[in-house]
């Protein structure tokens, strides 16, 4: 067949589709840039690159031909595939290819006016022997940029962006050159690779499972997310093909592979036996293109999340647990806050955890039931005040662990739990809870009836607080193979309670961030964005979250402090407005005039909630570095950009902010108090010059476009 180009609003692919041949992917990208398809062509007379196929199949009894070092990527094709034909359609193309015993099916689907691709492949046997599959890319593209003798430096015009997001240290960018990372093309050969990922069921208790590469020469842009909630894995690296005729001609083709996948041998231990007519479907992989740096491609990709899940309101949340209570509330310490909750506008009331025990609550849950050491007149009489004040209720719960001190622990049947060599996976005083059993489905789906038809919930808050290590080897081919075939099995559930409960909302919590995946966030409401203490550190997350999540779906804890003052109150809700504001803090301890702030926040936060779900996400300083004097985020819409303006420790009083349009008029929206403070000038030259006194300082601006 030759070539099949797919062109699409800000959308170009370009692939080699040719009978006895396998498939391959020459060229993906915004449009933008100019390339023809014969462009493509290595050493005349020689076929398509081999590092251009669609998809990389790791399997037992491979005959391997080429050396790849670490690389989970080889220069020349171990299994096989041949090109058998094609399915097009208005949204997808669907390549089918054949090899030894096997089916393969590639998917890419496309989303009207973006210029996004997701893509997975399907892995058939059609073979009476088993295979053992050991690793298959859900997304492989073999040209993201060539090597060329006018082109030395090979790798330093490729920057390349991930994120460090460890427990209360979430979203922390960096970026470097491919060189930095170490990829480096030698001679004829190069085995190096760069390579993040994650193998236990924290998607992102390492690295956000999220990314860009940015070619500065072309100006160019590839954005991905893998969408598992559990392990997988990004790599890059140099694919060879040698077309040397002796030793001494060095003829030969090198070029930059991305390839993104969901679990395989290396690191998450997944291995996948497959007979006679069984089948293995990869994660989900989404690719973005945009003409531009990745600062401003995240918007492709904020595009395609809003597509996966729509979030109609915002309400403000209360919870009780950061920097406030932390898991010991009582009936008469909560009426207070409620109250004060109440009276600062906020909507929703959440009981975080340790409401079911005292002492060891951290380690007795499972069975969840009230405390009534804690609620002596029942947690029902809580929810019922928090009614009466005017709020929606909510709980904490976690349904994937069971605490190893609960009474019915050692009762619980081995095929419930995570198991390894025979003994049950425990961490952090949790055993693991097997969602493929459907005695566990059930017994999870009864506690979500019980708490909220008997507390009258509006809200779970689900979260997810242990760190196995790679899954189950109970009744599956492998650890990561059972870990894969749970959290599959635990996000049917979680579709079918949704269903069940429409006006519940529900929030994705893992030790803060450390499962933000779009496979949990394409059906959950909210993501609980970090556990981070300190409001300064906060600052700073929240400012790179929405590279992450969407900013509609990101909680970010606003808590005033005892000891803080009136700039220390206005910060902790100047880096929440233009999320979702999670208000926690001590509201007891508060002056009226640091309240007056509180309350005086969330008014200003309703008035422009609604755009929240409508802007996109702004970087004009680009992503911050983690020690970051200085924070800008902001929300841009055709009409207006929200700004969050943060001071930090940065002993410069004044900050520039090139602005990409001429504006008409800035406006101060909080805090009032500090109008003749905060000064706003030079908008004539598209630059906005803001003046924040003293450290540890923020205000939220709305600039009308001119």
């Amino acid at each position: 067949m030759g070539y099949l180009e797919v062109k699409r609003d800000h959308l170009y692919l370009c692939f080699y589709l040719e009978e006895g041949q396998e498939a391959k992917l020459l060229k993906a990208s915004s449009g933008k840039g100019k390339w023809k398809p014969n462009k493509i062509l290595n050493v005349k007379g020689y076929p398509e690159p081999d590092a251009a196929r669609i998809v990389e199949i790791q399997k037992s009894g491979e005959i391997c031909t080429s050396f790849r070092g670490a690389r989970n990527f080889h220069d020349t094709a171990q299994t096989f595939l041949s090109y058998i034909g094609h399915e097009m359609t208005e949204n997808s193309l669907t390549i089918y290819q054949r090899g030894e015993n096997l089916l393969v099916s590639t998917c890419f689907h496309f989303y009207e006016g973006m210029s996004v691709i997701s893509c997975e492949s399907r892995v058939e046997n059609t073979g009476v022997e088993d295979v053992w599959l050991y690793g298959v890319t859900s997304f492989c593209y073999g040209n993201v940029a060539a090597w060329s003798e006018n082109n030395p430096d090979f790798g330093s015009d490729l920057q390349v962006y991930y994120a460090h997001n460890t427990w209360s240290e979430e979203c922390r960018w960096v970026h470097r050159s491919l060189r930095e990372c170490g990829v480096i093309p030698y001679g004829n050969l190069s085995y190096d690779r760069f390579c993040i990922g994650s193998h236990t069921g924290f998607s992102s208790g390492e690295y956000l499972p999220v990314g860009a590469i940015y070619h500065t020469r072309e100006d160019e842009s590839i954005l991905w997310q893998i969408e598992n909630n559990g392990a997988w894995l990004f790599e890059m690296g140099v694919a060879t093909q040698d077309y040397r005729e002796s030793f001494l001609d060095k003829k030969y083709d090198q070029r930059v592979y991305l390839a993104l996948s969901g679990p395989g041998m290396e690191g998450a231990f997944w291995q996948k036996k497959l007979a006679f007519g069984q089948s293995f479907t990869t994660v989900p992989a989404v690719a973005a293109f945009y003409h531009g740096k990745p600062e401003e491609g995240f918007q492709a990709l904020t595009a395609y999340r809003r597509k996966r899940k729509i979030i109609k309101e915002l309400p403000v949340i209360f919870n009780d647990y950061m920097n406030c209570l932390m898991g010991d509330s009582t009936t008469e310490r909560l009426r207070p806050y409620i109250k004060l909750a109440a009276q600062a506008g906020c909507e929703i009331f959440v009981v975080d955890c340790g409401w079911y025990d005292t002492g060891d609550w951290q380690y007795t849950f499972g069975t969840f039931e009230e405390c009534f050491d804690r609620y002596p007149g029942g947690l029902g009489e809580v929810m019922e005040e928090i009614h009466a004040n005017g709020m929606k209720a909510g709980l904490w719960l976690e349904l994937e662990s069971f605490g190893i001190r609960n009474t019915k622990a050692e009762s619980l049947p081995k095929d419930w739990l995570f198991m390894c060599h025979g003994k049950p996976v425990t961490d952090s005083g949790r055993y693991h809870l097997d969602f493929r059993n459907p005695q566990v489905r059930e017994n999870a789906s009864a506690i979500v009836k019980r708490v909220v038809e008997k507390y009258g919930l509006s809200y779970l808050k689900i979260d997810y607080n242990l760190c196995l290590c790679w899954g189950t080897d109970y009744n599956s081919d492998s650890p990561g193979d059972g870990l894969l075939a749970h959290n599959r099995a635990y996000l049917n559930w979680l579709e079918e309670e949704m269903k069940k409960y429409p006006d519940v909302i529900w929030e994705n919590c893992g030790s803060g961030g450390l499962r933000m995946d779009y496979a949990l966030l394409s059906r959950m409401d909210i993501q609980s964005v970090s556990d981070q203490e300190d409001y300064r550190i906060m600052a700073m997350i929240a400012a790179n979250c929405a590279c992450g999540v969407l900013p509609e779906q990101a909680g970010i804890w606003a808590y005033p402090r005892q000891e803080g003052d009136m700039d220390e109150t206005a910060m902790n809700m100047v880096s929440a407005m233009p999320f979702r504001i999670h208000l926690g803090g001590h509201l007891t301890e508060l002056s009226r005039e640091r309240f007056g702030l509180v309350r005086e926040a969330i008014a200003c936060y309703k008035e422009i909630r609604a755009d929240i779900r409508s802007s996109v996400p702004y970087w004009p300083l680009g992503l911050h570095s983690f020690d970051a004097g200085w924070l800008c985020f902001g929300l841009r819409s055709e009409a207006r950009i929200y700004l969050s303006i943060i001071r930090r420790h940065d002993k410069r009083e004044t900050l520039h902010i090139p602005m990409e349009n001429s504006f008409s008029n800035v406006r101060l929206l909080y805090p009032r108090v500090t109008d003749g403070e905060v000064c706003f000038t030079d908008k004539e030259n598209r630059i906005l010059q803001v003046n924040l006194p003293r450290q540890n300082m923020g205000c939220f601006v709305m600039l009308d476009f001119a």
